[in-house]
């Protein structure tokens, strides 16, 4: 506990030598996207600080919270001063306040996964045990020298776009990199997030023929983590699934507010609000399983940081879940939320696989192929006016399937054009 103070106080210090606020103004649909980036990026950063005990990444995660602070601030500030229409107005107005809150919240949560850190300083030997089991894993790949993006920024690479990855950061021997601007060099370590077959696909250009490895810095000492102990591994096993599952709910249930609000989708926002149902009741299960796996390890401390990441999840969903109830208490998307969404870097689409589509009758795992994917995840499906948001492999998609998807803008035509080929046509 004292080791965690000191931490604070450290942290505490930091802040106080930031510069004051200073209000500069900007439109509501400006606040907006930039809030809606900056969630997605808050995600990435929050988890990968837990995955590579970065405290680095850690900071840059509480800079990106202070700043939603700051967006929150003036969108209220903004609304205040600029509609004076009543009533009705007023009411137009809410799901814009509430998306402005919920966000704020959830980047409170977020930042509060990646301050684990400061907690538990070896919490990625827990994460790193389920890293094969995340849809999406977080991992480092080694820039060698005949790598052709070398010398190239990494906006210029088009990661998501042209390879469905997405680049987090950039460790360049003692400093870490975030901004979009910077250039890949030699012997750089690149933190990605994407599926698994991509991630082996851009290992290749990358030259980096290593298996895959979490550490970034010196070897660490042995871990209080004893799989060698059957009885251990066995409880961890258990465990594995839950934790995946929470992590990825919490995240998923993110987009599916977002996009509930933005398609004005009933049906999503009561599955948004059925799977903060779900997380409650997983959430209490994984606790009490955690609690007894500390019967089997000397330092029970170790897995703090284990339910703060848990607590957190919640906090994310219950914040999920009042964004969804708007849909459900009838208030219409704001033309204003909708613009400041369609011009974030990655947007929302919902499609529908016609007759001629590449995606009929393909598998799950086939349609990781990039020439299909085209950057774009697949956040949820409605099939026969059910929604199903997680995908096995061998799951198949047919004919008459509505399909959300999130992905970057500049893929969007050819990623509808593979789902809806007539669509397209029409169109010309």
């Amino acid at each position: 506990m004292c080791n965690y103070l000191s931490e604070s106080e450290k942290i505490i210090k930091k802040h106080e030598k930031r510069k004051k606020f200073q209000y500069q103004p900007i439109s509501l649909k400006d606040i907006l996207k930039e809030m809606k980036q900056k969630i997605d990026l808050m995600i990435d950063l929050a988890y990968s600080a837990i995955k590579f005990s970065s405290k680095e990444i850690a900071d840059e995660t509480s800079k990106i919270e202070k700043r939603i602070h700051e967006l929150t601030f003036l969108l209220n500030l903004q609304i205040i001063q600029t509609q004076t229409g009543g009533f009705k107005e007023a009411k137009a107005l809410e799901p814009i306040v509430v998306m402005g809150y919920s966000i704020d919240k959830i980047s409170d949560a977020l930042a509060d996964i990646a301050r684990v850190v400061y907690i538990n300083s070896d919490i990625s030997d827990f994460t790193q045990l389920f890293w094969d089991e995340v849809p999406e894993p977080i991992v480092k790949i080694t820039v060698n020298d005949a790598c052709e993006f070398i010398g190239m920024n990494r906006k210029e690479v088009h990661f998501r776009s042209k390879y469905g990855v997405d680049l987090i950061a950039i460790k360049r021997k003692d400093d870490w990199l975030f901004e979009r601007d910077n250039e890949i060099h030699s012997g750089d370590i690149l933190i990605i997030k994407g599926e698994i077959e991509l991630i082996k696909e851009l290992k290749k250009l990358t030259y980096d023929s290593e298996d895959f490895s979490f550490h970034i810095g010196e070897t660490k000492e042995e871990s209080d983590y004893d799989l060698n102990n059957p009885e251990f591994y066995e409880e961890i096993k258990e465990l594995k699934k839950d934790y995946v599952l929470i992590t990825d709910i919490s995240e998923t249930m993110i987009e599916l507010a977002l996009a509930a609000l933005f398609f004005n989708s009933y049906d999503v926002a009561e599955d948004v609000l059925e799977m903060e149902s779900l997380m409650d009741g997983m959430n209490i299960i994984f606790e009490k399983d955690l609690l007894e796996l500390t019967q089997l390890l000397d330092n029970p401390k170790i897995l703090t940081g284990i339910l703060r990441i848990v607590f957190s999840c919640e906090l994310i969903a219950d914040a999920a879940a009042h964004l969804a109830e708007n849909i459900l208490e009838g208030f219409e998307p704001h033309v204003i939320l909708q613009k400041a969404i369609i011009e974030t870097s990655e947007i929302v689409v919902r499609e529908t696989i016609s007759a001629d589509s590449y995606f009929k009758d393909k598998t799950y795992n086939q349609l990781q192929n990039q020439k299909y994917k085209r950057g774009f995840h697949i956040i949820a499906l409605k099939r026969d006016n059910k929604w199903i948001y997680s995908f096995k492999s061998d799951f198949i998609f047919e004919v008459g399937d509505l399909l959300i998807g999130l992905g970057p803008k500049e893929t969007v035509d050819q990623w509808r054009s593979c789902v809806n080929p007539e669509l397209s046509k029409e169109e010309r």
